[in-house]
């Protein structure tokens, strides 16, 4: 709950709060961010975009943006749970994909689903530890090509592991454990559901009013028919909005992961392809200069 109510303050946070916030000379800063569309797996716009080209678009997007030189990233870090070579292939194909050049190193880190959140940490502390004065952070998962249950093959895990109940319990799907976390806080299947129509009710406003357009890197890229035909797309809007969910309708599902659970297909998070957020972090330096943010020049300008 101690969690929950510090991101409600920063979501709170007015512009004036937040203008007036004691500011260091050691804060890092995010100076760019970008993602790709939010898409479904199996049948959404990005089913058959490989990772590397998805974070190859989100790289070079956030380059663009910001105005920073390939050359001078110092490092980067990408969080990657479920894809080949463990997760460290498509990030340097990415990188080298973008034109990023071979002299700025690169990093995969796995925390499940928050590894995305730990790369854009790892850079952040870097930069506050005075190794890096700049870096990226972000996330990469394509879930229509690598899903997490087929890269785990019970044959090869140890049998101490199936007579410990801690360590067995690491085996729990996201859908079980979002049941267990239901039942140990009291949230009710009634109060999922309409939390569900909310949630789809504002993504639809914000899509209309075009509030995630500028986060979002539009994606050239390839789709394949039934019949194994490709024709060349271009993805820029999250697909799995559903505007017209309703309260009742939810209310008609059946649970998906216990019988007489409370999550369904209707209040639970949709499976994506997806880049998630990539940040350009900049410190300002207690060194004499610092980068400037307004027009991310390359120069150092000297207080």
């Amino acid at each position: 709950m101690e969690r929950l109510s510090t991101i409600s303050k920063h979501l709170n946070t007015n512009k004036t709060s937040a203008k007036n916030a004691p500011k260091s000379p050691n804060d890092v800063v995010i100076c760019g961010a970008v993602r790709t569309p939010l898409t479904k797996a199996k049948r959404g716009g990005l089913k058959d975009t490989t990772p590397e080209i998805l974070l190859k678009a989100v790289l070079e997007g956030l380059v663009k943006k910001t105005g920073v030189k390939a050359a001078d990233i110092q490092d980067m870090v990408f969080g990657n749970v479920s894809q080949p070579g463990a997760g460290v292939f498509p990030a340097r194909m990415s990188s080298l994909l973008s034109g990023i050049p071979d002299t700025v190193p690169c990093a995969s880190v796995n925390r499940l689903c928050s590894s995305g959140l730990e790369a854009c940490a790892t850079i952040a502390s870097k930069i506050r530890a005075g190794f890096i004065d700049i870096g990226v952070g972000g996330g990469v998962e394509q879930m229509t090509m690598f899903d997490m249950q087929s890269s785990l093959d019970p044959e090869k895990i140890s049998e101490a592991v199936f007579d410990h109940p801690q360590a067995r319990n690491t085996l729990l799907s996201m859908g079980q454990t979002s049941e267990n976390v239901a039942e140990k806080f009291g949230i009710s299947r009634e109060k999922q559901d309409k939390m569900a129509v909310e949630s789809h009710r504002k993504a639809f406003e914000a899509q209309k009013k075009g509030l995630y357009d500028e986060e979002i890197v539009p994606v050239q890229t390839i789709q394949k028919d039934a019949e194994g035909k490709i024709k060349e797309v271009t993805i820029s809007k999250d697909d799995g909005i559903r505007p017209e969910t309703t309260f009742e309708g939810l209310q008609k599902l059946k649970p998906a992961f216990k019988k007489d659970g409370t999550t369904t297909a209707g209040n639970s998070s949709q499976v994506n392809n997806l880049l998630p957020l990539v940040s350009v972090l900049i410190i300002f330096s207690i060194t004499g200069h610092r980068w400037c943010c307004r027009c991310l020049a390359r120069q150092k300008i000297h207080r």
